[in-house]
């Protein structure tokens, strides 16, 4: 299996000259060019322990191998994307590159702060060929396609505003969705069952409106999050209705993402209406929050000051890694749970963009456009992805190993986990040995694939008289046991990868009683497409498909009282009878830095506000202005107290998120 320790040091291929890039002709040995970039903080890869494999210094190297022998990087970063909008208002920014979120990005081409990144006759294949052929095709084109109106233009003919695609000014870089985080084992929650808090998050956003967890959530200090929360929550009967209609098949796929995004961006009725109406549901919000949070919330969560948070996906997978990790929260370990509301909510993508710089050379523009190829390569997105926990927009093989490393559960059946202390675990190789005469390398260890002759451990033999224990195909031929395809690599003792080969259709998920189909996560919308073409090895629609028995939370409803419906969520309708679903809205990390195409089709893209910007910034003030309700203020006094000794343990966010990553994979240390 490919791990981590080697990519550590760029491959030839990077290393090799790339169709589309700058020459291998060397530059002027003597002149110096930099490159001036600034994105989000720690949301790039990091090497504290060997700052020389930061995704930068890789970067040199790789400029240097393409001709650019001499390349300094100014790498900055920033807090919001209303800060770097600021900056390039004034016309002093010098930045070549910058990380705004989608709808900044719009806003930022509309006014004209960012020009496109191609001249007349280059192509986005010739200039970032990494992006186009890992690029998650159906992410890809929505971002593409969302539109921005030039502010002030016209057509000439028809008078008609001018619009324009995303798709010339903006490379996706992380995507998301806006969720739910929450412990359904929170401490205050002691009165309520483990299934009874599921349900409750499950199917909107009303559940931050849910007296039962007052004084215990905490929601985004950011306008535009809060405001989806809020809009989600003041039209849930448009929601509802809409998905009433599409379950039915009262309208199709197409109808009901168009109706449902004019809804979500308040394109139904005057705008002023709408704000209005978002904003009587936050003021009743304020009465049932702990507080609000910047950054913050994500360990919050961990150390118990708060049970539920408005999160990004991100963050989400970071509070999940800490909370269930005993080393860093000792006996305080917890379960969290990410919630997409059935109803929907919203996709994001983070962008980069070009600002307008009139003193930016044709070789600073060069290196920026081969700096975004070099991070759309999957060896780099692998890394971004691994540092950050946030999704990046690309695919490729590389991040199907590193996925379906962490959560494919059939990964977990060629290693041993060994407890080598209290809250200390160590995952061991099976290793695999050809015994004599046969084709086949058994594993050794029940609770592994194994395979042997009729009689091994008195498991039912196939018709060709081999063990087939724990299979993946249901009644496979010989010749399916031993297809080459599919490879997963295993180590030697000494832990140095070898040629010896398993198969990951031969592997099982669970246990022989259940239905291995019922834990198929089928991620081909996202990696089709970006796997080689000409590769034995991956195949779209096969090593797409990934196994997980937690992707999914399971509300494990009473199957006395519920019968058929047990296992499922529900919500009561407009008449007070409850309606059944099965749950495909709370999972956790897998499913969180994931999500199934079903679950973005229920999310929209926020639009820029445009002029309205004006009525919504007019209500979050309003909303900020008034005090915190004094019971979140006694609250936080009292679990501040309490957690003393809890938080000094989850000290310096880097320094815990490195841990978490090398206990994720033994191969990083």
């Amino acid at each position: 299996m490919k791990k981590l320790y080697k990519y550590l040091f760029l491959s030839p291929i990077l290393l090799g000259c790339a169709s589309g890039l700058s020459s291998c002709s060397k530059k002027n040995s003597d002149e110096r060019y930099t490159l001036k970039i600034i994105n989000s903080e720690d949301y790039i890869y990091l090497d504290d322990e060997d700052p020389s494999q930061n995704m930068t210094e890789r970067f040199k190297r790789y400029a240097r191998a393409h001709g650019y022998p001499n390349v300094d990087v100014v790498y900055d970063t920033s807090d919001t994307n209303e800060t770097l909008y600021s900056e390039l208002q004034t016309g002093k920014s010098d930045y070549d590159l910058i990380n705004v979120s989608d709808y900044m990005a719009q806003k930022m081409v509309s006014e004209g702060l960012v020009i496109p990144l191609f001249k007349e006759g280059e192509t986005r294949s010739e200039k970032i060929p990494n992006y186009e052929t890992y690029g998650s095709s159906e992410l890809v084109s929505r971002l593409d396609n969302i539109q921005a109106k030039l502010k002030g233009k016209k057509d000439k003919e028809t008078g008609e505003p001018i619009y324009v695609q995303l798709k010339d000014y903006a490379v996706g870089y992380m995507w998301g969705t806006l969720g739910i985080l929450f412990n359904p084992d929170y401490s205050s929650y002691s009165k309520y069952s483990w299934d009874e808090v599921l349900n409750d998050m499950h199917y909107s956003y009303s559940a931050l409106w849910n007296k039962r967890y007052k004084g215990t959530i905490s929601i985004k200090n950011s306008m535009r999050d809060t405001f989806a929360a809020g809009l989600m929550c003041a039209y849930e009967d448009d929601f509802a209705s809409l998905k009433n209609q599409y379950d039915e098949g009262e309208i199709d796929l197409e109808t009901y993402m168009s109706e449902y995004a004019k809804v979500f961006n308040g394109e139904n009725e005057k705008f002023s209406r709408v704000v209005n109406k978002v904003a009587n549901k936050l003021d009743s919000l304020k009465k049932n929050i702990f507080g609000l949070e910047v950054d913050s919330g994500k360990q919050d969560i961990v150390t118990g000051k708060i049970g539920v948070n408005l999160a990004w996906s991100g963050d989400a997978v970071y509070s999940m890694d800490q909370a269930e990790d005993g080393h860093l929260v000792g006996e305080n370990q917890s379960e969290l749970y990410y919630c997409v509301p059935e109803l929907g909510s919203n996709l994001w993508f983070d962008t980069w963009v070009m600002p307008k710089n009139s003193n930016r050379s044709e070789e600073r523009r060069e290196l920026a456009l081969m700096w975004l190829d070099f991070i759309s390569n999957p060896e780099m997105a692998m890394l971004n992805m691994d540092y950050t926990g946030y999704t990046p927009f690309i695919g490729g093989s590389e991040i199907v190993d590193l996925v379906r490393d962490w959560y494919d559960a059939r990964t977990n059946e060629i290693y041993q986990e060994i407890q080598t202390g209290k809250y200390d675990y160590e995952y061991y190789q099976i290793y695999a040995v050809e015994p004599d005469g046969e084709e086949f390398f058994p594993l050794g260890y029940d609770d592994c694939m194994t395979y042997g002759k009729v009689g091994t451990r008195g498991h039912k033999a196939d018709k060709n008289g081999y063990l087939l224990y724990y299979c993946a195909i249901e009644d496979p031929t010989l010749e399916q046991v031993k297809d080459p395809k599919h490879k997963v690599y295993l180590l030697d003792e000494h832990d140095e990868p070898t040629t010896t080969q398993k198969t990951y259709e031969n592997l099982l998920i669970v246990d022989s009683e259940q239905n291995y189909d019922d834990y198929a996560v089928d991620l081909s919308y996202f990696f089709n497409g970006t796997l080689p073409e000409d590769s034995e090895e991956y195949v779209d629609g096969y090593d797409t498909i990934f196994y997980s028995d937690t992707y999914y939370a399971d509300p494990f409803a009473d199957e006395e009282e519920y019968g058929e419906n047990a296992h499922m969520f529900y919500h009561l309708d407009e008449n007070g009878e409850k309606v059944y679903h099965e749950n495909n809205s709370i999972g956790r990390q897998f499913f969180t830095q994931y999500p199934s195409k079903e679950i973005i089709q229920r999310c929209a893209v926020m639009k820029d506000f445009g002029e309205n910007n004006k009525l919504v910034m007019k209500m979050w003030e309003e909303f900020k202005s008034d005090p915190l309700p004094t019971p979140a203020i006694i609250v936080f006094i009292i679990i501040i107290a309490g957690a003393v000794g809890l938080v000094g343990m989850i000290v310096g966010g880097k320094l815990l998120t490195n841990n978490i990553r090398k206990k994720r994979k033994k191969a990083q240390k």
